[in-house]
């Protein structure tokens, strides 16, 4: 007669839960959903963001120098050259380092999303700092050609605007002012573009182009301090073009609004007595 079976052991499930919990941890890992101390670059990174926040600059700066040479395969490196550049040239004052910071990371991390942000502020120093116009406008024009739809393009436009100002290269200058206005109309700097290029367009004796983009920003403008300043370029063109009476009327119409009353009742008189002696 055949006895029934014994009933079996109960498994000791320990190890093999033990074993799940490594599992799951090596998965984690993959997955890169880690704490951020299983990444010292970002530990380091994040440091040196929270010392900046409390105005720790010199601890951020040591932090940010760091990562570049302690961790260049990591994607904080480029980020941390960006913050680093940015601090020699805003905080520090250093123009040179930041430069040197802005290069570094564009020859050594020239596809990284931080590459077009360096060029430009790279171009902004070159600009506005080292007066190297030839070289802001290689910076920005390389960023147009190689960043198409670049988020910051209005901004990289208008400096290229003010680069070839001072090459100086007119006529290139107002092919990019026209294109910034026609691109990206509802942006601050396609007003910051009409005004130079009305400006530009006064000095270079060309009266009548003058007067009309005066005439257009005074359509656009709100203001009366820029509503003022629209009518004084419509007084220089007409008064550039020998139309006296139509340039007093303007310099009359803004006597209560202009910042220097005084230098327009000037104008207003020489104008009368030229009238008066034709």
């Amino acid at each position: 007669m055949r006895h029934p079976a014994a009933s079996p052991r109960p498994r000791d499930t320990r190890r093999p839960a033990s074993l799940s919990a490594c599992a799951l941890l090596l998965l984690a890992f993959a997955a890169g959903s880690l704490p951020s101390c299983a990444d010292p670059a970002r530990e380091r990174f994040e440091r040196g963001q929270k010392a900046f926040l409390e105005k720790r600059m010199d601890a951020a700066l040591a932090d940010y120098r760091s990562i570049p040479i302690d961790y260049p395969q990591s994607r904080y490196a480029p980020a941390a050259l960006l913050r680093q550049g940015d601090l020699f040239g805003s905080y520090y004052r250093n123009a040179e380092a930041a430069v040197e910071a802005y290069g570094s990371l564009l020859f050594n991390y020239p596809r990284s999303p931080e590459a077009p942000h360096a060029l430009v502020r790279r171009a902004e120093i070159r600009l506005f700092q080292f007066f190297d116009y030839a070289s802001a406008v290689a910076d920005l024009e390389l960023i147009r050609k190689k960043v198409p739809g670049f988020a910051e393009e209005d901004r990289v436009m208008f400096l290229l605007a003010k680069a070839y100002g001072g090459l100086p290269d007119p006529a290139r200058q107002a092919r990019v002012l026209s294109d910034l206005i026609e691109r990206y109309p509802d942006s601050p700097r396609a007003m910051e573009a009409r005004w130079m290029n009305a400006y530009q367009l006064l000095a270079q004796a060309r009266y009548a182009e003058a007067d009309r983009e005066f005439r257009k920003i005074l359509y656009l403008v709100s203001d009366r301090r820029d509503a003022a300043r629209a009518r004084w370029g419509m007084a220089q063109a007409m008064e550039g073009e020998g139309n006296l009476g139509a340039a007093l009327a303007q310099y009359e119409a803004i006597r209560e609004d202009w910042e220097d009353p005084d230098y327009i009742a000037q104008k207003v008189e020489r104008i009368r007595k030229r009238l008066n002696a034709e």
